[in-house]
């Protein structure tokens, strides 16, 4: 007779009581007990386990505490094929579950441990082989066995058969183990993700309210139009955040869409109309500093303007043959050609200046009384 001793050498895997908590952890991380209707590897390994070995029954168990699941099953008859899994009570797998060892059984009905197990009826089982399944962390959770309808006497190369197919199918556990790790920590990196939105949206939001009530508070004129561009500011910023997070992905920003909101955004904080704003913009997607530079750029002077009380703005930024990029800002009134209009002076002209400057450009007044800037594709990238 065949000793139930491993053909391979090594770390002899982990055994314990079926209901062990850190093996049932072990064996709930696999993702084996969702119901998966079956495994398209395990059961190509339970029918090349048949085919190689010459018997009518093979399986891929995983022993839970009140029940044995079949992953991987050819040749059951049904009901159990259908179901996957029986009850612990015609469990064979389980003891090689808590011995940690192969289980070798000539004749079922014939062994005092086994021969009044419901399986040798139920299921027909008289020869049974098997060798354990372990996680990567070394806990058996389950058995891969081979089943004959008849006394069988196994030898050393069906062990070693048997226990080939194990290894593979401990591969494709162990898979299916790292699959459930990156899926977890993708599931904390997700609440955390959304912790942090939470808190940063409500701070830009807290920020911006007590810019406008202290703007609206304030006795002072330009000390006002402070606190208003300063709270338009947090808004582009806001907005930004709120596009990348909910929207975007890959760490970019389309500026069509981004300048569009930005737009609305503005003009509703002043009072006005929608459609106040004529905007044309390419479907650019742009890093995220380079997005948040252009919206503060036209943030300035949307602003600039709007406080001017011109009745209709346009914003557009388009592609020229040479590759570069035109931004163009400009008011039916002319504001922002105006001397006073806050570029050449005061905090906002000095803002305007060094964004400007990031991309290798510098305001400009054209001929249409608009503010524009030349900005080189290169300073996108």
């Amino acid at each position: 007779m065949l000793h139930a001793e491993s053909p391979d050498e090594g770390t002899a895997p982990i055994a314990g009581a079926v209901d062990d908590p850190e093996r049932l952890a072990s064996l709930r991380r696999s993702g084996l007990l969702v119901d998966r209707s079956g495994d398209v590897a395990f059961d190509r390994l339970a029918r090349l386990a048949s085919r190689l070995l010459a018997v009518p029954v093979s399986m891929v168990t995983v022993v839970d505490a009140g029940r044995q699941v079949f992953a991987g099953q050819h040749g059951l008859s049904e009901p159990w094929a259908g179901m996957r899994q029986t009850p612990l009570s015609h469990s064979f797998c389980r003891h090689v579950v808590e011995s940690g060892a192969p289980l070798v059984i000539d004749d079922a009905r014939r062994d005092d441990r086994f021969r009044d197990n419901p399986a040798v009826t139920a299921l027909g089982v008289i020869g049974y082989l098997a060798v354990p399944l372990a996680t990567p962390d070394g806990r058996v959770i389950g058995a891969f066995c081979a089943i004959d309808a008849r006394p069988r006497t196994w030898t050393g190369s069906d062990l070693s058969i048997l226990a080939d197919l194990a290894a593979a199918a401990m591969s494709e556990i162990a898979h299916l183990w790292e699959l459930a790790r990156r899926r977890e920590s993708e599931e904390r990196l997700h609440v955390l993700v959304s912790e942090i939105d939470h808190r940063v949206k409500n701070s830009l939001a807290v920020t911006r309210s007590l810019l406008e009530m202290q703007a609206r508070t304030a006795d002072d004129a330009y000390v006002r139009e402070q606190l208003e561009e300063a709270a338009a500011r947090v808004s582009t910023i806001a907005l930004v955040h709120d596009r990348l997070y909910g929207h975007e992905a890959g760490g970019t920003i389309r500026l069509d869409d981004y300048l569009r909101h930005l737009c609305e955004n503005l003009a509703t904080s002043f009072g006005l109309p929608d459609d106040r704003i004529e905007l044309d913009a390419a479907p650019l997607p742009l890093p995220v500093d380079r997005a948040v530079s252009l919206g503060l750029i036209v943030t300035q002077l949307v602003t600039t303007a709007m406080k001017r009380r011109t009745d209709r703005l346009s914003v557009s930024f388009v592609t020229a043959e040479s590759g570069d990029h035109m931004l163009r800002v400009a008011d039916s009134a002319d504001a922002l050609s105006q001397p006073d209009a806050g570029r050449s002076t005061g905090l906002g002209a000095r803002l305007l200046s060094a964004l400007a400057r990031q991309f290798g450009s510098e305001a400009e007044i054209g001929e249409d009384g608009g503010v524009r800037l030349r900005i080189p594709h290169s300073a996108l990238e």
